[in-house]
């Protein structure tokens, strides 16, 4: 393909994250707008309305003034004070970052891969950029510099990594950019790229086995509060189209609960507003706000108690268990007791920031008042995930053989060509 075509195709790529992302959110207002409101009511408020929706689930605040009359209506304080809404239902947040993804994994196909990546992400801020300013309204008002960024940034992670990998796992690439990455790598002490790898591997690992077990624990939940649930629907009296749109939304914040299910399960916890808290410790909530699917939230203490807190160990002893033998084998055989265990740490640093970034993102205001703390805190939690994952990981790497024997790993020997192509894995 000549540079002319993978321009548009970046930009096309760019045009369609945006574009379905904001989709999403416009239709079920459009079903509002045509069903319940009967088209009597401003149609530049529906996409206001769906812009917002979409750049809130990308990580930008949105500022929210009552008028006097609505306040009234809702039985708030009166004199009420502009307050920020930042919880992101995380849906969005996936979908931009798998459009990221596939778009930096086409665009590393390219000869010109870097230009392709550059105007893709251009492209993605000028028009998160646009719609931003299409969304300002003085009773929702989105920020212009969260709306551009944040959205933009999520986008670019996942074309930036896509690119880098695709290109990188080519070996015979040409690049700068490539070859500055390569000869690094051949320039650290022998076995060391090994031990990074590993340690990548394996907190990736451990992290996607904590948000597996953690959305069939979700599901668990929900199951057993189904009774909660279509209690609270009822009580609330939605409607059947106002009851469809409450569930869609709630499925949009599903990637959250999922991401609380696990803070719980690493020991650290999340609140439902401030002063409360709601961890395998103990338990402690005030007034919920009326949405249906935090009835699936159990009360009281847990029947497990501490032993929820077995799961980051089992994982991270399983982690290292699974990656200790092709990681001897990389390092031609010869581990050591001291290899492992700083590969066993590495697991657990690497597992601690990915749960902590997704607890962080998970987290944000719902609400004026105490509702300003909703989710959990990213810090504890990849705090306390580093320390049960990486313990647990160290003692899986020590527990079995620190070296290999030449018989022990023939197969993986004649799997592979040479030595470096051991390393490049």
């Amino acid at each position: 393909m000549n540079r002319l075509t993978v321009a548009l195709l970046a930009a096309l790529d760019a045009t369609l994250a945006v574009a379905i992302g904001i989709g999403v959110a416009l239709v079920p207002l459009l079903a509002l707008w045509a069903l319940h409101f009967q088209l009597d009511v401003d149609p530049a408020a529906l996409w206001r309305g769906a812009v917002d929706i979409w750049a809130l689930g990308n990580g930008s605040s949105m500022r929210i003034t009552l008028d006097t009359a609505l306040i009234t209506q809702l039985g708030l304080p009166a004199g009420m004070e502009p307050f920020l809404v930042s919880l992101a239902p995380l849906a969005f947040t996936i979908g931009t970052v798998l459009f990221g993804l596939r778009t930096g994994a086409r665009a590393a196909r390219s000869a010109w891969w870097q230009g392709a990546v550059v105007l893709s992400v251009l492209v993605f801020a000028l028009l998160s950029f646009l719609v931003a300013l299409t969304a300002l309204h003085p009773a929702v008002r989105p920020s212009i510099v969260q709306g551009t960024l944040a959205p933009t940034v999520r986008f670019a992670g996942g074309v930036v990594v896509a690119a880098l990998w695709v290109r990188f796992r080519e070996q015979d690439a040409a690049d700068p950019i490539l070859d500055g990455l390569r000869a690094m790598r051949d320039r650290m002490p022998d076995g060391t790229w090994s031990m990074i790898v590993a340690a990548l591997r394996g907190g990736a690992l451990a992290a996607t086995g904590l948000v597996a077990v953690s959305a069939v624990l979700t599901a668990i939940l929900i199951a057993v509060g189904y009774g909660a649930i279509i209690s609270l629907h009822e009580s609330a009296q939605f409607g059947v189209l106002g009851g469809a749109i409450v569930t869609g939304a709630e499925l949009l914040y599903l990637p959250n609960l999922v991401i609380w299910a696990m803070t719980w399960i690493t020991g650290a916890g999340f609140a439902i507003g401030s002063g409360t808290a709601i961890s395998p410790i103990g338990t402690l909530v005030g007034p919920m706000p009326a949405v249906p699917v935090l009835g699936a939230i159990p009360r009281g203490e847990s029947p497990l108690g501490f032993v929820v807190l077995v799961v980051p160990v089992v994982i991270g002893f399983a982690a290292a268990v699974v990656l200790r033998r092709r990681l001897l084998v990389d390092l031609d055989g010869r581990g050591g007791l001291a290899r492992l265990a700083v590969v066993g740490l590495g697991v657990g640093v690497t597992a601690g920031i990915i749960v902590g970034v997704l607890a962080a993102l998970s987290a944000g205001a719902a609400g004026p008042g105490r509702l300003i703390e909703v989710g959990p805190n990213g810090w504890a939690t990849g705090l306390w995930t580093t320390l049960t994952v990486g313990i647990a990981a160290v003692v899986g790497m020590a527990a079995g053989p620190t070296h290999l024997a030449d018989e022990d790993r023939l197969p993986e020997l004649y799997a592979q060509p040479s030595g470096r192509g051991a390393r490049d894995r």
